[in-house]
């Protein structure tokens, strides 16, 4: 039995018909799994049925994909977060600990600006260790200008040949934030994420620290919570510092869920069945019994 998913009329409706107008060909991305959860990765084009109000499009091309996930960690140890020091250790290393074998990680702190602490590598036991080399710094950390520096790395290297899935996590407080980016410098780092299809993490702790007319922390607070809703990621704000090693546990075996599932997709083209000047209500179907499939405009897998 042919079985339906809405997903697509949601995202058709909403992206497509605002852009592409006329456009007989459309390109999406698809994710399919077994009933263990495992990818299925010989999907023919026989075994999708893909419509636009009721009518049947015609696939013309199937392309496995296999772009590997890389994944940017940044934790604030900013003036304050000396008390943090256990907890924020602790939470890593069981982030780290949850990672997929094989997958690229890296670590960077945020004070006095972002640093490396260790750059991308799939080496867990070296993630893991490195932890311990996070220590806090007196000056107010750049959550914002690290995004930013994020942001202008990932436009760099995510290159047609040589595409991948960024992902960002960061451990973040409401402390002091020494930042200097411009607005046109943010708006271009939120243009970039959307871009790259990252989808970003943010935890960000209430430290209770305010300065004379407002609670600190204000502007990565926007900031982050703008990173999360344009890219599909969880924005986490807690009050007690109890919370952050379960939290990342949590957060690393969700997303290591989602890397498997993300690094094996298919790319999508369908010649559309009408020559509207809008694309109509879509739907995706899969013939094959035991198989579930979750298709994206950008290759983001919901969470």
């Amino acid at each position: 039995m042919m079985r339906f998913t809405a997903l697509l009329v949601v995202l058709v409706a909403s992206v497509w018909s605002g852009s592409l107008h006329a456009q007989r060909q459309l390109q999406f991305f698809l994710s399919a799994v077994d009933a263990s959860g495992q990818p299925v990765e010989d999907i023919k084009p026989a075994d999708l049925v893909v419509t636009e109000d009721g009518l049947t499009a015609n696939v013309v091309k199937l392309e496995p994909l296999n772009w590997p996930v890389k994944i940017t960690v940044l934790v604030d140890n900013g003036l304050g977060t000396q008390e943090l020091l256990v907890q924020w250790r602790n939470g890593l290393k069981a982030f780290f600990n949850a990672m997929p074998t094989g997958v690229e990680a890296s670590l960077l702190t945020l004070a006095p600006q972002p640093r490396w602490i260790v750059r991308p590598t799939n080496d867990r036991v070296q993630l893991t260790q490195v932890v311990d080399l996070v220590t806090p710094d007196q000056v107010g950390a750049k959550f914002v200008d690290a995004l930013v520096e994020f942001g202008n790395r990932v436009d760099k290297e995510n290159t047609d040949s040589n595409r991948f899935f960024p992902i960002l996590v960061a451990l973040a407080t409401t402390g002091p934030e020494g930042s200097s980016s411009p607005e046109r410098d943010i708006q271009r780092m939120l243009q970039r994420l959307q871009t790259h299809s990252v989808t970003a993490h943010i935890v960000m702790l209430s430290t209770g620290a305010r300065t004379v007319n407002e609670v600190s922390g204000a502007r990565q607070v926007i900031v982050g919570k703008l990173a999360t809703e344009i890219t599909g990621g969880r924005y986490e704000a807690i009050a007690a510092q109890n919370r952050i090693a379960p939290l990342m546990t949590e957060m690393g075996d969700q997303i290591a869920g989602v890397v498997r599932r993300q690094t094996k997709q298919y790319r999508v083209t369908i010649d559309r069945p009408g020559t509207g000047a809008t694309v109509g209500q879509m739907a995706l179907g899969v013939t094959r019994p035991g198989v579930t499939v979750v298709a994206s405009l950008d290759g983001r897998v919901p969470y």
